[in-house]
């Protein structure tokens, strides 16, 4: 939803938060890259394509320009040449360097495009296994842009740096050897200026760093700025906040400027310093070969082809030197991305599952319970709730009734005693499993686009329509469905804004109903539907269920008093355990339900015999 920060400015000054998703100082995950190489081991052969694809094309381009370079020499001095036998492996050359350079861009885009869909899922991956409790304090649109924005960034480290770093490599070495072998004294004269162009990336590392994090940072908060806002369009229009949501977003644009002009001020710098280093090579190298043909060394025919090799040495260098630029951003993409993948999750899975329960009978024991050390929530939390029955969580906000919630979904695990679903303790369970064990009726519905029948079919994928109809029927969604001109194939509209809150509510009751779990939670579900379809959607709820234990999360009073039983919470403490008729009249839940039970008394003197419950 939409966020509170609407500040008409960003100062240059603040820091990059990252939202949480970069727990070392900076943003920096230190061997984060390294620990994201492994990822092209799954497409080795498209690895060794791109490698052998970029070696070729890379060698062949060497191979023509040092063959034009010997018949240019050959030229000069006057010497015999074989010119159609050379212009024919010219043109040879030539074709393999065109047949390379579009098989290397090929193979090393398919290479990454692979990679990045692997590494994207398993980031989607790390978000399901954090999810809910884990991300806490993490908005949605920093996640998405770790999933998309940074993954993507990563492209040019799996495209264009791995294969061509290892290619240059060899290029060098290649070229040193033949340098060599026309004038020692060449390869003294470049080699330790290729050397310091390959090291100033290194050198200047930490200032890339610093650049590369605050740029995806500064992206990660603008994209999340962003989502923030598309979501909360209603309530930015209700309240008279676009112009100064406006403006907080021109404030994160300017603020993302400020950190992509510092970074692309720092990589001229750094590619000027390079260029200036490539120039005293080049001339050195120059020099280095009218020396050699001046003191006798070289022959001048060879001058040219020297002059090449020499070409051959700094090429590479500058090559190695632009990819290793990119590093500072790489770094810090692939750091958001790795602290994702290594956060550790709420809750572990079992190292030994026990088989999933046959019934639902949910037991708290003893549970205890707090998000922060020192400060519980639940203080030794005990209740059962039998196959069958429903039971109704009731006490003031904050006593700890959505924390019962959380718990009996394994958001997170009590710090002390357990939870038992048909006597299996919840730690014992997979999480496939305990998700066909226990299903919920959110409060807040989330809806995704499509049809009715679609949002529905979330609770069991392979359902048939004759299932689906069944519980949209159970749910009371047919009942305003079948009035839509497409029926239950209706699109909902984005996060369902084509419904009303209290059809929402029905769809998400008709989507647990069909997962046939045999434990149902019903926090809050029936708080946008009016009294009437309330009371059809209870008697549907009674009808299906046989077998399952309900928790209900309720403040209605219509809604405890259908309930078989009523806990209520205080202080993290259950105070009361009953029936509604036996405890009605008793604090703490008089107390609690004064005004309503008042308005329900009036209610029913004024219509005698309306005894409903």
């Amino acid at each position: 939803m939409v966020t509170t920060d609407l500040a008409p400015d960003v100062r240059p000054a603040d820091p990059p938060t990252g939202r949480g998703a970069e727990p070392a100082p900076g943003g920096r995950q230190p061997g984060a890259l390294r620990r994201l190489l492994p990822a092209i081991a799954g497409h080795s052969g498209a690895f060794w394509a791109t490698l052998a694809a970029n070696l070729v094309g890379q060698l062949a381009v060497s191979g023509a320009a040092v063959l034009g370079a010997w018949l240019l020499g050959r030229a000069v001095s006057g010497d015999a040449t074989p010119v159609e036998m050379v212009a024919a492996v010219l043109g040879g050359l030539v074709a393999v360097i065109a047949a390379a350079s579009w098989w290397e861009m090929l193979v090393s885009h398919d290479l990454a495009y692979r990679v990045l869909a692997d590494l994207r899922l398993r980031v989607y991956d790390a978000i399901t296994r954090l999810a809910p409790g884990g991300l806490a304090g993490r908005r949605s649109g920093d996640l998405t842009t770790i999933a998309l924005s940074d993954v993507e960034t990563l492209e040019w480290l799996f495209a264009h740096t791995i294969a061509q770093l290892l290619t240059a490599t060899v290029v060098l070495t290649a070229g040193t050897l033949l340098a060599a072998s026309i004038d020692p004294w060449l390869p003294a004269v470049v080699l330790p200026l290729a050397g310091l162009v390959t090291v100033v990336p290194w050198l200047l590392r930490r200032h890339a760093d610093r650049h590369g994090t605050r740029v995806r940072a500064a992206t990660a908060d603008l994209t999340a700025d962003v989502v923030d806002t598309v979501q909360g369009l209603r309530e930015l229009t209700v309240f008279g906040a676009m112009d100064r949501r406006r403006a907080h977003l021109a404030a994160r644009t300017r603020q993302l400027g400020r950190a992509q002009r510092a970074n692309a001020a720092r990589a001229g710098l750094e590619t000027a310093f390079i260029d200036a280093l490539l120039a005293v090579a080049g001339v050195g190298a120059l020099m280095a070969v009218a020396d050699g043909v001046g003191a006798g060394r070289l022959d001048p025919a060879l001058a040219p082809v020297a002059v090449v090799l020499a070409g051959t040495v700094l090429g590479p260098a500058a090559q190695v030197a632009l990819l290793l630029k990119q590093a500072g951003t790489l770094r810090a993409a692939a750091g958001r991305i790795d602290a994702l993948l290594r956060a550790p999750a709420a809750v572990t899975a079992p190292a030994d599952p026990l088989p999933a329960p046959a019934r639902g009978e949910v037991a708290f024991d003893d549970v205890r319970f707090g998000y922060l050390p020192g400060r519980a929530v639940l203080r030794g939390v005990s209740f059962r709730i039998r196959p069958g029955e429903t039971v109704a969580l009731v006490g003031a906000s904050g006593v700890g009734k959505s924390t019962c919630v959380h718990l009996l979904l394994r958001y997170a695990d009590p710090t002390a005693g357990r939870i038992t679903v048909g006597g299996v303790d919840l730690r014992g369970l997979t999480d496939s499993d305990l998700r066909r064990t226990v299903t919920v009726v959110p409060q807040d519905v989330h809806l995704f686009p499509g049809s009715i029948a679609d949002n529905i079919r979330l609770g069991r994928p392979d359902a048939t329509d004759a299932d689906v109809r069944r519980v949209a029927d159970a749910a009371q969604v047919s009942a305003f469905a079948d009035e839509l001109p497409q029926g239950l194939d209706t699109p909902v509209g984005e996060r369902g804004g084509a419904l009303s809150g209290g059809q929402r509510a029905r769809v998400a009751v008709a989507r647990a109903l069909l997962t046939g779990a045999p434990v149902l939670v019903l926090d809050e579900a029936v708080a946008n539907l009016d009294a009437r379809t309330e009371r059809d959607l209870a008697r549907a709820l009674d009808a299906a269920r046989a077998g399952r234990a309900t928790m209900v999360i309720a403040h209605r009073l219509s809604t405890i008093m259908r309930a078989d039983r009523v806990v209520m919470l205080d202080a993290g403490r259950v105070v009361a355990d009953g029936t509604f008729d036996s405890l009605r009249d008793r604090e703490p839940l008089a107390g609690l339900l004064a005004d309503q039970l008042s308005a329900h008394r009036q209610a029913h003197v004024r219509q005698p015999g309306n005894g409903e419950r």
